[in-house]
């Protein structure tokens, strides 16, 4: 026991040391730590002389080299900027019609134009009158429908010049507010290179056919005629083969669908006249029905009216047959 107590004692004295060496060597950590924090404020916040001017230098030279550049930025402003404000602005935004200066690149392209619009507006005559001039300006129209029942209704068809198909979709959008726009591109130039060489070839079978026609004897004449024909057939077919793919090229089709103000409840007042000329002329065909059936009326009221008497007579006549 004497043993154990002994050992014990110098414990509490060893941890004593051991904690005040830790205590030193953190306490000096944490000193350099705050002044090393405070000369780098002092950098960061007293700036020398030097490092001001040429900062200041720094940038007046860059307000110079930018102010003509965005005096340039305000006078021609790219579409991205007019689209950004126009969605910082919804109240301003509305939908516009796709342009078609996207195919200025591909002038050498067969390219066939579809466009589908439809349009809101307050005023279906008015947006009829619209889409009738672009039609007599720009080309002509196809079809034309106008519902005036309930909701009121128009749509129409136009076949405008492609060459002129940027400024009639520009008119177009005086017919109202557009609510969705659709364009579809058709591009024929593969047709049409395939129908100028079909042509080509044809040409040449009808010259060869017909040279071989003439070196041939009257009995393979009637032969050689139906070839030249079927070339020429063929020849004719790729012909208006390339002249459709030319004419949907030429002209666009632009359909329109304008929806007009919606229908409102109203209140139906029925023609009650009406009700009484039908009780006066129900009555009128009862009377005429009963005139032209009043014979066979009469019959019928007197075999209901004297049945019994009619079925005893009936019934004695066949027991005396009997």
């Amino acid at each position: 026991m004497g043993r154990t107590a002994s050992s014990i004692e110098p414990m509490p004295m060893k941890f004593r040391l051991w904690f005040m060496k830790r205590s030193w060597l953190v306490l000096l950590f944490f000193t350099l730590s705050i002044s090393g924090c405070d000369q780098a404020s002092e950098k960061n916040s007293s700036p020398s002389d030097t490092q001001l001017s040429e900062d200041y230098g720094v940038m007046e030279s860059e307000e110079v080299t930018q102010a003509p550049a965005r005096d340039r930025a305000q006078g021609n402003e790219s579409p991205g900027a007019e689209q950004k404000k126009l969605e910082e602005r919804p109240d301003d935004a509305t939908l516009s019609i796709l342009p078609m200066e996207v195919a200025e690149a591909a002038s050498d392209r067969m390219l066939e134009y579809s466009i589908q619009l439809n349009f809101r507006s307050d005023s279906i005559l008015k947006s009829r009158e619209v889409a009738f001039e672009v039609a007599r300006k720009y080309g002509f129209l196809s079809s034309s429908r106008t519902y005036a029942y309930g909701t009121q209704h128009f749509r129409a068809t136009l076949r405008v010049s492609s060459d002129r198909l940027y400024e009639a979709l520009k008119e177009l959008e005086a017919a109202g507010t557009l609510n969705e726009s659709t364009v579809d591109v058709t591009d024929h130039t593969a047709d049409l290179v395939w129908q100028s060489i079909k042509l080509d070839r044809e040409q040449l079978r009808t010259l060869r056919r017909q040279n071989l026609q003439n070196r041939t004897n009257a009995q393979n004449q009637i032969q050689a005629e139906n070839l030249i024909s079927s070339s020429e057939d063929q020849q004719d077919q790729a012909k208006f083969e390339k002249w459709k793919i030319r004419d949907r090229v030429k002209w666009a089709t632009v359909n329109i669908s304008v929806q007009g103000p919606e229908a409102t409840n109203v209140i139906e007042v029925p023609e009650y006249k009406n009700a009484f000329i039908n009780i006066t002329n129900s009555l009128l065909a009862l009377t005429y029905w009963l005139l032209e059936n009043i014979l066979w009326l009469l019959i019928l009221g007197v075999l209901i009216w004297k049945w019994r008497t009619i079925w005893n007579a009936m019934k004695s006549l066949v027991g005396k047959d009997e």
